[in-house]
């Protein structure tokens, strides 16, 4: 028999293929796969991995894996690096909770409660069976005297200090005390006097002490270098209290100074000085030592503003122009700026010669008269106005300027003639209505008694109930004219004006007068539908729908953007049922606020819808 050296390599083993095998002591043959199927299946498993035997009953092994803390690599298992972030999180402690601390090397369990043991009170500080700390009243034995502390010489905003608050002891630094402290703390003092002191900061941050009775020698020494603000005004100006208080106020032109004695206050001063050649005027409210409501030229004056028992004001103390050693010159340029039939107005120029104008006194009379009448006076102004005159009348006026040393010379003559006194037309009488068809009629009246030369006139209609009047003719001098396009079966209002070269004098009474009706025509509309609201131009169509009467009257449809003018266009109503008529109309393609209207076929009964639409 060869041996198993000597027998031949086979190619493939299939498991069809038989092998020898001893049983019960005789040799027999058994296939590969009856073989291999007693046999334990290949296991594999994938790392981090162990095989073992966990579960119950026969079986083969199981896979195990590892925990927590190790490694498998290769084969080899150990131990790995302790991951505190993959531990659960612990929000509270309690004394039986533990630590884990190294003793020696040798790692062990602690209870949380053993960490008290770790701390001693100290001075005033207790800590009871809880863990709770808290302070113990002090005694003299524990507490150092202040004499024994250790002296400093200057203290840093962080430097603590002791305070007490509402019973119990705290700590603040010394850059929060001193911010905390308010002037209300304080107790309040008496009367200043020169001993008083206050706090001061010379050349550092260092609080030092100052008297009152030093303060004084420097403050004086500073007034004798401050100058009062100078200020030139030339516009008309409204004094304020911050930019005019204590200043000089120069007026280098003609303008008005006003005041509000809120914008002020109690103590305003300032002085006003007038370096222009015309006047400085002050509004109403500025009551003056002199009377005067003006600054002559060269002429100054202290504005005061004052608050006492009654009521607040405002004065103007003021003193003597330019000092006058001759009376005026003579005042020039006399013109009449305006002119009625009972008065007139005129201006003047302020003399160059001469010494400074008080007043200036007005002069009137008639023409062709010789005796001069005082029409008043004025405290510097250059403009006066001369009422009580007659119509149509020719007066002669002149001016003179005074002051103190005496009057100047009277201006030259100014002749100026009033004019007639207006007369307007009456209101025209007898209006009547004539002539009456289904679309005219016409319209007579007589003249008015009063205002009634060179009068022509104004005849106006509208429909009853409507405020917009429309003009039939106008600047006609006949009193007929015939009214036509008239619609029928409607009531008109009718009134006449008369005007003259003076004006329009009032209408006349208002008559009424309605045209015939017509067989068939509408005699009344009332809307069921009509728009309201909002449109876009241009698109779609809006539907309209009214009652009429008679029911078989047919009507037509129509938008307006008045409510007194009907449209220029219309569409014909389709009968719905009974007496109602409807259309749909395109939607306007103009923007704005449109009114929808309603009227017979025939004209007849224009009859509008008053709420308007919009067309956007």
């Amino acid at each position: 028999m060869p041996t198993i050296s000597q027998l031949p390599s086979a190619d493939s083993v299939a498991a069809s293929d038989l092998v020898p095998i001893s049983q019960g002591g005789s040799v027999h043959a058994v296939s590969v796969g009856e073989l291999l199927a007693q046999t334990q299946a290949a296991i594999i498993v994938s790392p981090p991995c162990l095989l073992g035997r966990f579960s119950i009953g026969a079986g083969g092994p199981d896979t195990i894996a590892i925990g927590d803390g190790l490694t498998l690599n290769s084969g080899t298992l150990s131990a790995s690096a302790f991951d505190l972030q993959a531990l659960p999180t612990q929000t509270n402690l309690s004394l039986s909770d533990q630590f884990v601390i190294d003793n020696a090397g040798t790692l062990q369990f602690a209870a949380a409660g053993l960490l008290r043991e770790l701390f001693t009170a100290g001075a005033n500080v207790t800590i009871d069976s809880n863990g709770v700390i808290s302070t113990s009243a002090s005694s003299s034995a524990s507490m150092p005297a202040l004499s024994e502390l250790s002296p400093i010489s200057a203290l840093s905003s962080g430097d603590l200090i002791p305070v007490s608050q509402n019973s119990q002891d705290y700590a603040i630094t010394y850059a929060d005390l001193l911010n905390g402290v308010t002037i209300d703390m304080a107790q309040t003092a008496g009367a200043a006097s020169d001993s008083d002191t206050f706090w001061v900061a010379q050349s550092s941050n260092v609080m030092l002490r100052q008297t009152l009775s030093s303060l004084w020698p420097w403050v004086s020494q500073k007034l004798q270098t401050w100058n009062r603000p100078v200020i030139e005004l030339t516009v008309n100006t409204t004094l304020e209290g911050a930019p005019h208080n204590n200043a000089l106020l120069v007026c280098s032109s003609s303008l008005l100074i006003s005041t509000i004695a809120a914008n002020l206050g109690s103590g305003f001063r300032c002085e006003i000085i007038n370096v222009s050649s015309s006047l400085v005027s002050f509004s109403g409210n500025i009551l003056s030592s002199s009377g005067s409501t003006s600054l002559s030229p060269y002429q100054c004056a202290t504005i005061y503003c004052v608050t006492y028992s009654t009521g607040s004001m405002v004065f103007a103390s003021i003193g003597a122009g330019g000092l006058a050693t001759t009376s005026p010159g003579q005042a020039t340029s006399l013109a009449a700026t305006s002119l009625t039939p009972n008065g007139l107005s005129i201006s003047w120029a302020a003399p160059t010669s001469g010494g400074n104008v008080a007043v200036y006194s007005v002069q009137y009379r008639p023409s062709e008269t010789t005796t001069w009448l005082v029409a008043g006076q004025t405290n510097g102004a250059v403009t006066f106005t001369v009422g009580g005159l007659q119509a149509a009348t020719a007066y002669d006026l002149a001016v003179s300027a005074e002051n103190n040393i005496g009057t100047g010379p009277l201006s030259s003559i100014l002749t100026v003639t009033t004019p007639a006194a207006t007369v307007l037309p009456g209101p025209p009488t007898g209006v009547i209505a004539a002539n009456i068809t289904s679309n005219s009629m016409t319209c007579s009246w007589t003249a008015p008694t009063v205002g009634g030369t060179g009068v022509v006139y104004e005849v106006q209609y509208t429909i009853s109930g409507q405020t917009t009047w429309n003009t039939a003719a106008s600047n006609i001098s006949a009193t007929t004219i015939g009214l036509s396009n008239l619609l029928p079966g409607t009531t008109y209002d009718l009134q006449v004006i008369a005007s003259n070269t003076s004006g329009s004098g009032s209408p006349s009474t208002t008559i009424t007068a309605q045209t015939v009706q017509v067989a068939g025509s509408v005699t009344a509309i009332t809307w069921a539908l009509a728009p309201t609201g909002s449109y876009a131009h241009g698109e779609g169509a809006i539907g309209v729908n009214a009652h009429v009467n008679p029911e078989t009257a047919t009507i037509q449809f129509g938008f307006s953007t008045s409510s007194t003018s009907p449209p220029t266009s219309w569409l014909t109503g389709v009968h719905v049922n009974s007496d109602l008529w409807g259309q749909y109309l395109a939607t306007p393609a103009t923007t704005g606020t449109w009114y929808a209207w309603a009227e017979g076929s025939d004209g007849s009964c224009p009859t509008v819808y008053a709420t308007s639409f919009t067309v956007t």
